[in-house]
């Protein structure tokens, strides 16, 4: 969890990019579900929820990814491309395993997923916010 901390630290800009995106991104899809159907709460809190879940589910997305559950397919195709179109495999004559290029993936990663994910959040507690005034609207 430190190595993490360390790593959001060092690429805040990145990071701080990843979540006004996002939070554009999730205003943009709550903006057009509030405007097409019908410009009410219930509108409101539907986009709302569209866009928290598209948003959360996109972040969730790129934590598996960073946790490396796509990368023996992607290894396996660059692999597959290097065997078959390059005229020396690597550098050194050597192809490089798949623990190294793993590591070196995780050394400059920019945990960029948390930013989406916070977004996702952020647009949750819009949800919850929008239910209790429509709630109390009642």
């Amino acid at each position: 969890m430190k190595r993490a901390i360390e790593q959001v630290k060092k690429y805040w800009k990145i990071n701080l990019i990843t979540l006004i995106i996002s939070l554009v991104i999730g205003g943009a899809i709550f903006c057009l579900m509030f405007f097409l159907r019908g410009k009410n709460i219930v509108a409101a809190v539907d986009g709302a929820a569209l866009a928290s879940i598209l948003i959360l589910f996109f972040g969730l997305l790129l934590f598996v990814h960073h946790l490396g559950a796509f990368d023996t397919f992607a290894f396996g195709f660059k692999q597959l491309g290097s065997m078959l179109f390059a005229k020396e495999p690597r550098k050194d004559g050597k192809y490089q395993d798949y623990r190294q290029e793993k590591i070196k993936k995780r050394n400059s990663s920019s945990y960029n997923f948390l930013a989406v994910i916070v977004a996702g959040l952020l647009l949750s507690i819009s949800i919850i916010v929008l239910e209790i005034i429509y709630r109390v609207s009642i």
